[in-house]
């Protein structure tokens, strides 16, 4: 399986979840430059550069990536069996906000206190729920990056290629997602009628706060895909 990680890009909050899978379950993150301000075609490039040639696989996109995997799933290269979506969108979840694509690049990405991204990201009034800025995975990412990034999601739209899927599709809900809102979660389900649905009690970093469940998940997608008669990487 392939992961590609969240806004942050790095992979590194996905420690624990690839943990709680199998071991039989061969898992491999594309992380993402931390310096270089790259929108969803430059990383779609960087990501298939970085796909297996030769091994079948399952491509998960988690959060921001959710329209670069699905980009990727509507035009597949060999080997691409599958497509898992985590707590993802296919198209800007707050269209609303459109219009604020240019103050993006001034956000203060990395300095939003905790008790801001508690709740937002970790589901908790707490703020000792979310890690220090030290401690954050995106402690290393250039902030240009980041907000380069949440410019690419308030203009991002993935829909008509999420009408080109062919391939059988996951998605993995939060159903106390305060950052993508469940009307995002429905937009993925109307234009993929069959696909794999999970609902999970859980905030926005699904995979960070239950691992074990969404490893579960994973392993059910991955079983009916060997149920062909593939193996999966």
């Amino acid at each position: 399986m392939i992961v590609l990680p969240g806004l942050d890009g790095t992979g590194k909050r996905l420690t624990e979840f690839t943990r709680c899978l199998a071991p039989t379950v061969q898992t491999a993150i594309v992380p993402y430059p931390v310096d270089q301000c790259l929108g969803y075609s430059e990383l779609e490039m960087l990501v298939r550069a970085a796909l297996p040639t030769t091994t079948p696989y399952v491509l998960l996109g988690e959060s921001f990536s959710g329209p670069l995997a699905i980009r990727i799933a509507a035009a597949p290269p060999a080997g691409l069996i599958g497509l898992i979506l985590c707590a993802s969108f296919a198209k800007n979840p707050y269209p609303y906000l459109r219009w604020a694509h240019p103050l993006a690049r001034r956000l203060p990405m990395k300095s939003l206190p905790r008790w801001l991204r508690a709740p937002l990201l970790w589901g908790s009034l707490s703020a000792s729920a979310a890690p220090s800025r030290g401690e954050r995975a995106s402690a290393g990412v250039d902030e240009a990056v980041l907000r380069h990034r949440l410019a690419a999601v308030l203009h991002v739209d993935e829909t008509e290629a999420l009408r080109r899927i062919r391939l059988p599709v996951g998605v993995m809900q939060a159903d106390h997602d305060r950052l993508v809102p469940a009307t995002a979660t429905r937009h993925l389900l109307q234009h993929l009628p069959r696909a794999q649905h999970w609902r999970f009690d859980a905030p926005h970093v699904l995979l960070q706060t239950r691992p074990q469940e969404c490893a579960l998940a994973v392993q059910d997608f991955l079983a009916r895909r060997t149920a062909t008669g593939v193996a999966l990487d």
